[in-house]
């Protein structure tokens, strides 16, 4: 004998604004938190382009996390840390007008923050045998995706000047 099985489903029908909104405050971010963050995440990026020493942080396998830890991906203490929620909390605030826009450049931000992360931590291994990598090859393909961050954030800072007030 086969034994029949029925599941039932249900559509719940929400604004966005309010899915949203109950997302943010199950996570504890408030929309001024968030704009905190991301001021912070701005002044960050800022500081390590302007610091950037690839002969220190290449002189030895493992430099690229100096630049992980900067980027929040490797701890805990950088504002770049879950700066993903941060920005969906500020998408469905009063600082910004356009949603799509802010999205779209939103993910921009975060696709060119894990290009730099996966690069950076692609500098501390050492595989195999032959001719390898440098790590200053990785270092400098992940500065050139910390530029785009700076890039991509200024866009998003003139897009949405509410941000940086």
């Amino acid at each position: 004998m086969a034994a029949t099985a029925t599941v039932a489903t249900a559509t719940i029908m929400s604004s966005h604004q309010s899915c949203h909104a109950a997302a943010a405050a199950t996570a504890g971010i408030t929309a001024d938190s968030a704009r905190t963050q991301w001021r912070q995440a701005v002044m960050t990026l800022d500081e390590l382009l302007q610091n950037w020493s690839t002969e220190e942080w290449a002189a030895e396998v493992g430099g690229g996390d100096k630049i992980r830890v900067k980027l929040g991906t490797q701890g805990t203490t950088s504002p770049l840390y879950q700066i993903e929620k941060a920005l969906k909390v500020l998408r469905d605030s009063e600082f910004v007008g356009d949603f799509v826009e802010f999205q779209e450049t939103a993910e921009e931000f975060t696709g060119a923050l894990y290009r730099a992360d996966s690069l950076a931590s692609s500098s501390n291994n050492k595989t195999g045998s032959g001719k390898q990598t440098p790590p200053a090859v990785f270092i400098e393909q992940s500065k050139t995706e910390v530029v785009e961050l700076q890039r991509i954030a200024k866009t998003l800072n003139g897009m949405e000047p509410l941000l940086m007030h």
